[in-house]
């Protein structure tokens, strides 16, 4: 049987051709016609549609660029494709979306692993993408062969949709990260801070977003922390014991520069804020991480880790 890979777009097609690199015979489609040529040009054997895809392959791969398209490449798997059948979407869609593919393939007795991925179409072709898989570990460990070839990491994050909504997640940091380093260029701009300065600054020196969220996670959950989160082969990584005080003075003297030169700063001024109702509630002499109480107690919430939840996830699998 072929290795099936449903939509041929820039990730897609390097998905594909990374595998008949490899060997595999691969079998793919794609409504783009152009995507469907560039790929032949790699080796990739064209079907006509997703049922031909679905009833020559044992494993298939989506790459697709809305949830219908899932759905649908679904819908055509169940019907045409054998009973055991594997299916890796790759696409990125919401975790509850994901549980009904996951459902509706389950029905004909096709296995349905929410694998969303971080790369994009650099990793994909390089065949260095991330992926982060949600489903049953062992079927997934099966089809580590296969997932090596187009994957540097994968990470089993848990049951169907647990690995979306980690993914959804992700974004969400990065890309508010990314407004918040966009506020400090514009005021480091009104400075005469060269821009690639501030980020050589941040991004070597610092090793900022690592370092935060090893004190994030260290000072929340303590031993957990050394015993199931500490990265692999990381070594140094300590408690920070900077106090919320201390973190908020600093966020002051950079809002009055950004209040005195009328630059844009309105993620800074929330944090800033943030920082100060928690110094009101008594935690200015506490480690600014713990600030996670604050938020418990705001949303009358408890954040802990249970080794029932911690067994949910394997871990790193390729």
């Amino acid at each position: 049987m072929s290795i099936g890979v449903i939509g041929l777009g820039k990730v897609g097609r390097g998905i594909a051709k990374n595998l008949v690199s490899a060997g595999y015979d691969v079998v793919g489609f794609d409504l783009d016609e152009d995507a469907c040529e560039q790929a032949s040009e790699h080796g990739v054997d064209i079907a006509e549609n997703n049922p031909e895809v679905a009833r020559r392959s044992s494993t298939i791969i989506l790459s697709l660029p809305h949830p219908d398209a899932s759905q649908a490449a679904i819908e055509a798997i169940a019907e045409h494709g054998e009973s055991g059948t594997d299916v890796f979407d790759t696409s990125t869609l919401s975790a509850l979306r994901a549980r009904e593919l996951a459902e509706l393939a389950s029905e004909d007795g096709v296995h349905y692993f929410d694998c969303p991925i971080t790369g994009g179409e650099v990793g994909a072709q390089a065949g260095e993408l991330t992926i982060m898989a949600g489903g049953d570990p062992e079927r997934i460990e099966a089809n580590a062969e296969v997932l090596s070839v187009i994957a540097k990491d994968v990470y089993h994050i848990g049951e169907v949709g647990d690995a979306q909504f980690v993914k959804l997640i992700h974004n969400h940091v990065g890309q508010t990260t990314l407004v918040i380093f966009i506020e400090g260029l514009l005021l480091a701009d009104e400075f005469g801070v060269d821009p690639t300065v501030l980020y050589r600054t941040l991004r070597h020196y610092t090793q900022i977003y690592d370092d935060k969220l090893d004190s994030f996670f260290s000072n929340n959950f303590d031993e957990e922390f050394d015993e199931h989160f500490r990265p692999e082969g990381e070594t140094g990584i300590f408690r920070n014991r900077f106090n919320l005080d201390v973190a908020h003075k600093d966020l002051v003297e950079l809002k009055d520069l950004a209040d005195k030169h009328e630059t844009y700063l309105p993620l800074g001024n929330f944090v800033e804020q943030f920082h100060r109702e928690g110094m009101n509630a008594g935690y200015g002499d506490k480690p600014h991480p713990l600030l996670l109480e604050y938020f418990e107690e705001n949303f009358d919430k408890e954040i802990e880790t249970t080794a029932e939840a911690r067994e949910k996830s394997l871990g790193k699998i390729v």
